[in-house]
């Protein structure tokens, strides 16, 4: 199951999935407990290009676009990897972020973006190779959710509307 599959990637801080995670992707789904950041136009909202690793993966990149007022704008952040394997970022600002989850073909990330105002978001992403995802992830993807304490409602499909450039 993914739940033992999740506890397995952490017992094993995902370094051997560290290779998995470099390439091109796209976000296919977000979830988050203030879901108005990741809806249509919402400032998190990140329509995921690439992500890349320095040679430990102490480091992680991630190019993404942001669609607000119907402007893409593209933006690559720098994680820097934390003594507990979380990587902290600038973006609305400040991230902690960590992959929890990693295939050929999907990567989960979880996060938490505390914006200038102090406001706390629980985030949860879906990247992968442009295709959405099928029933069973979904539900998969449900469950982990509610388990994040996200309400699954809060899930969006952030493929179907990426207009930005590839």
């Amino acid at each position: 199951t993914m739940v033992k599959f999740l506890l397995l990637a952490l017992a094993f801080g995902l370094a051997h999935a560290y290779a998995e995670l470099q390439g091109k992707w796209k976000t296919t789904a977000a979830a988050a407990d203030n879901v108005e950041k990741i809806e249509k136009g919402g400032n998190l909202r990140l329509y995921v290009r690439e992500v890349t690793c320095n040679h430990d993966c102490t480091e992680m990149y991630i190019t993404f676009y942001v669609n607000l007022n119907g402007q893409c704008s593209k933006t690559t952040v720098t994680g820097y990897k934390q003594e507990d394997g979380t990587y902290k970022t600038q973006f609305e600002g400040d991230n902690v972020f960590q992959p929890v989850y990693a295939t050929s073909k999907n990567i989960v990330f979880t996060g938490k973006n505390t914006d200038r105002a102090g406001k706390e978001t629980k985030l949860i992403f879906v990247l992968g190779k442009g295709g959405s995802l099928n029933e069973e992830e979904n539900e998969k993807l449900e469950e982990f959710t509610e388990k994040e304490g996200i309400p699954k409602e809060n899930i969006r499909d952030v493929l179907a509307t990426d207009t930005c450039p590839k």
